[in-house]
């Protein structure tokens, strides 16, 4: 149907424009997932069949529509028991229950191969945000603190992701040029992975072992270890080179370890690594007073931290500096919401986690195992990303997240793709 293929394209292109321009200096990333979801609303009713199609499609994905509201229920709970302010929050949770489910909805109803297409915006974001990564640090003597939309932690991160997810996406022949396709798509991984160390981030490379071995899953065709320790050694021999071949990852992680003996003597040293302890530590202590709802609102922990300086249990540096989030997205929900929120937190990310992992099994479409991979990789790359940097700090950030997760959950479904006629590239 024309209808269809009208569909399928703009909503292939606004998906691929979000990653794209998430970390340019354009970065309208909010507009644009808004516009998708607006695009995605309508054709959930006006598709064949209407609303009741894209409800009953959407059945097999009740239990993952209710952990995703459960952040609102959260939030609504907080504004019955606190003061807060939790505008900001119920908007995260409402892109990432709602947002979700309606991209998903939406794509269920779509062409898959012309969906595929939109991770070429996965491929020009590396390529941005590495031209950025290069040009902004090339002449720079000391470290480039921040980067467009980002600080230098969350940039490098996503970066690195979105280099791993144009890699994996290598598994769908996108175009006729298939040695073209994968030569370029290749070269751009490595290159994603460079401009990732201008940013000389640390954290990312926790990481690197889930991409890894999910990569690895992907290509062993197998979840069986005899099979995957090939793989996953080989690529974990050639991460370790590429970190050890820069003598500034080398330096930034010696820098890490001594902040971190040295914090260990001395509690309230001011430095990268023991300022974070300091957050962590009066995260923990915020829990401690109220372990079921925290401090009602996560907008709250920047004026909470003061009595923590009162009583010298972090450093005066911490309050000086405004810091308001403790660079960890579990101790930002503890300390925000308590068990509430890490139960929220936790299942944003691994109730998708979970269902990514049953579709990369033996036996599934290969097609459907890529976006299976790519799904995971998302999942499992906030949670690490987030031990050590708050990467749910922004609506921008949330937006892709949500995005990620309707697109691929749609393209990992082989009901769905079965479905499809061949001629249109299930």
């Amino acid at each position: 149907m024309l209808k269809q293929r009208i569909d399928s394209a703009l909503v292939a292109l606004l998906i691929a424009a979000l990653p794209a321009l998430m970390l340019t200096e354009i970065g309208p990333t909010s507009g644009v997932f808004y516009a998708l979801v607006v695009v995605c609303l309508s054709i959930c009713f006006s598709r064949t069949g209407g609303i009741r199609a894209t409800l009953a499609e959407l059945r097999d994905y009740r239990g993952l529509g209710l952990v995703l509201g459960y952040w609102v229920l959260m939030v609504l709970i907080a504004m019955l028991t606190s003061t807060g302010n939790h505008t900001a929050e119920l908007e995260r949770g409402l892109r990432l229950s709602l947002g979700t489910l309606v991209i998903l909805g939406a794509c269920l109803s779509l062409i898959p191969q012309w969906l595929r297409q939109a991770s070429w915006g996965l491929t020009i974001g590396t390529v941005a945000a590495t031209y950025i990564g290069f040009s902004w640090t090339w002449s720079e003597l000391e470290r480039v603190d921040q980067f467009p939309q980002y600080n230098a932690v969350s940039y490098g991160n996503l970066l690195l992701l979105l280099a791993t997810l144009s890699t994996l996406s290598i598994g769908w022949k996108l175009t006729p040029y298939r040695r073209t396709e994968i030569a370029v798509k290749a070269l751009i991984g490595v290159a994603g992975v460079l401009g990732f160390m201008t940013t000389q981030t640390r954290s990312g490379w926790v990481a690197m072992p889930f991409f890894i071995l999910v990569g690895s899953i992907l290509w062993a065709g197998s979840f069986k270890p005899r099979k995957l320790f090939l793989p996953a050694v080989l690529a974990l021999t050639l991460a370790a080179t590429v970190f050890a071949s820069s003598s500034t990852m080398r330096t930034r992680l010696q820098q890490g370890v001594d902040q971190l003996v040295e914090c260990s003597s001395a509690p309230n040293t001011i430095s990268s690594m023991c300022v974070r302890v300091q957050l962590w530590r009066a995260s923990w202590l915020m829990f401690k007073e109220n372990p079921l709802l925290g401090n009602g609102a996560t907008n709250l922990f920047g004026s909470a931290l003061h009595s923590y300086v009162d009583k010298k249990i972090i450093s005066s540096f911490a309050t000086d500096e405004d810091f308001d989030e403790p660079h960890n997205d579990i101790f930002y929900m503890l300390a925000g919401h308590g068990l509430l929120g890490l139960l929220a937190l936790l299942f944003l990310y691994f109730a998708p986690a979970w269902i990514f992992i049953r579709r990369l099994a033996e036996g599934v479409p290969q097609t459907a195992r890529v976006a299976a991979a790519m799904g995971l990789c998302v999942c499992l790359g906030f949670f690490a990303f987030g031990l050590t940097e708050l990467m749910f700090r922004g609506m921008r950030t949330m937006s892709f997240y949500a995005l990620m997760i309707g697109w691929l959950m749609a393209l990992s479904d082989s009901h769905f793709l079965q479905k499809t006629p061949s001629n249109e590239g299930a």
